[in-house]
Protein backbone atom coordinates (compact mmCIF):
# COMPACT_ATOMS: atom_id res chain seq x y z
CA UNK A 1 0.00 0.00 0.00
CA UNK A 2 2.85 2.38 0.77
CA UNK A 3 4.26 1.88 -2.75
CA UNK A 4 0.96 2.81 -4.34
CA UNK A 5 0.80 6.02 -2.30
CA UNK A 6 4.36 6.95 -3.27
CA UNK A 7 3.65 6.31 -6.96
CA UNK A 8 0.51 8.42 -6.76
CA UNK A 9 2.42 11.32 -5.21
CA UNK A 10 5.18 11.05 -7.82
CA UNK A 11 2.64 10.99 -10.65
CA UNK A 12 0.81 14.01 -9.25
CA UNK A 13 4.04 16.02 -8.87
CA UNK A 14 5.12 15.09 -12.39
CA UNK A 15 1.82 16.28 -13.81
CA UNK A 16 2.15 19.60 -11.97
CA UNK A 17 5.65 20.21 -13.29
CA UNK A 18 4.54 19.61 -16.89
CA UNK A 19 1.69 22.06 -16.38
CA UNK A 20 4.20 24.65 -15.19
CA UNK A 21 6.29 24.22 -18.33
CA UNK A 22 3.23 24.77 -20.51
CA UNK A 23 2.30 27.91 -18.61
CA UNK A 24 5.84 29.29 -18.86
CA UNK A 25 5.95 28.70 -22.61
CA UNK A 26 2.65 30.46 -23.24
CA UNK A 27 3.39 33.40 -20.94
CA UNK A 28 6.73 34.01 -22.71
CA UNK A 29 4.78 34.87 -25.87
CA UNK A 30 2.79 37.63 -24.21
CA UNK A 31 3.38 41.33 -24.71
CA UNK A 32 6.25 42.44 -22.42
CA UNK A 33 4.87 43.65 -19.10
CA UNK A 34 5.09 47.41 -18.53
CA UNK A 35 7.02 47.99 -21.76
CA UNK A 36 5.21 51.29 -22.24
CA UNK A 37 6.52 52.55 -18.88
CA UNK A 38 10.00 51.25 -19.69
CA UNK A 39 10.01 53.12 -23.01
CA UNK A 40 8.54 56.27 -21.46
CA UNK A 41 11.42 56.48 -18.93
CA UNK A 42 14.24 55.12 -21.14
CA UNK A 43 17.39 57.24 -21.32
CA UNK A 44 20.45 56.77 -23.45
CA UNK A 45 21.41 55.49 -26.87
CA UNK A 46 21.41 51.77 -26.18
CA UNK A 47 18.62 50.56 -28.46
CA UNK A 48 18.28 48.37 -31.54
CA UNK A 49 15.86 48.42 -34.43
CA UNK A 50 14.72 45.12 -35.93
CA UNK A 51 12.40 44.62 -38.87
CA UNK A 52 9.70 42.04 -38.03
CA UNK A 53 10.15 40.47 -41.48
CA UNK A 54 13.68 39.41 -40.51
CA UNK A 55 12.35 37.22 -37.67
CA UNK A 56 11.62 33.54 -38.32
CA UNK A 57 7.94 32.69 -38.74
CA UNK A 58 8.19 30.36 -35.73
CA UNK A 59 9.83 32.99 -33.52
CA UNK A 60 8.11 33.60 -30.17
CA UNK A 61 8.77 37.31 -30.59
CA UNK A 62 7.02 37.34 -33.95
CA UNK A 63 4.07 35.50 -32.40
CA UNK A 64 3.52 38.00 -29.58
CA UNK A 65 3.95 40.88 -32.02
CA UNK A 66 1.17 39.43 -34.19
CA UNK A 67 -1.07 38.96 -31.14
CA UNK A 68 -0.60 42.51 -29.82
CA UNK A 69 -3.82 44.37 -29.23
CA UNK A 70 -4.47 47.86 -30.61
CA UNK A 71 -4.53 49.11 -27.01
CA UNK A 72 -1.03 47.72 -26.35
CA UNK A 73 0.37 49.22 -29.54
CA UNK A 74 -1.22 52.62 -28.95
CA UNK A 75 0.16 52.67 -25.38
CA UNK A 76 3.62 51.92 -26.78
CA UNK A 77 3.31 54.67 -29.41
CA UNK A 78 2.17 57.14 -26.74
CA UNK A 79 5.16 56.19 -24.58
CA UNK A 80 7.59 56.77 -27.46
CA UNK A 81 6.01 60.17 -28.22
CA UNK A 82 6.19 61.10 -24.51
CA UNK A 83 9.92 60.34 -24.42
CA UNK A 84 11.04 63.29 -26.58
CA UNK A 85 14.79 62.47 -26.64
CA UNK A 86 14.12 58.86 -27.64
CA UNK A 87 11.56 59.89 -30.26
CA UNK A 88 14.12 62.30 -31.76
CA UNK A 89 16.78 59.56 -31.88
CA UNK A 90 14.37 57.15 -33.55
CA UNK A 91 13.34 59.78 -36.10
CA UNK A 92 17.05 60.44 -36.69
CA UNK A 93 17.33 56.81 -37.78
CA UNK A 94 14.36 57.25 -40.15
CA UNK A 95 11.93 55.30 -37.97
CA UNK A 96 8.31 56.17 -38.67
CA UNK A 97 6.53 56.02 -35.32
CA UNK A 98 3.45 54.32 -36.73
CA UNK A 99 5.61 51.43 -37.95
CA UNK A 100 6.68 50.45 -34.42
CA UNK A 101 5.02 47.07 -33.83
CA UNK A 102 6.52 46.33 -30.42
CA UNK A 103 9.46 46.67 -28.09
CA UNK A 104 11.22 44.70 -25.43
CA UNK A 105 13.97 45.33 -22.91
CA UNK A 106 17.06 43.13 -22.70
CA UNK A 107 18.78 42.10 -19.50
CA UNK A 108 21.44 44.78 -20.03
CA UNK A 109 18.76 47.49 -20.07
CA UNK A 110 18.87 48.10 -23.82
CA UNK A 111 15.66 48.28 -25.85
CA UNK A 112 14.79 46.56 -29.09
CA UNK A 113 12.13 48.15 -31.28
CA UNK A 114 10.37 45.96 -33.80
CA UNK A 115 9.16 47.64 -37.00
CA UNK A 116 6.53 46.51 -39.49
Amino acid sequence: MNRIAKLSVIAALSALSFGGVTFAASSAMNWPAHIDQTVRHFKGNNFNIVNVDTLKESSETRTWLKEATPKQISALHAAVHANKPLAAKLKGQNVEMNNIAGAEQAADGSLTFYLR
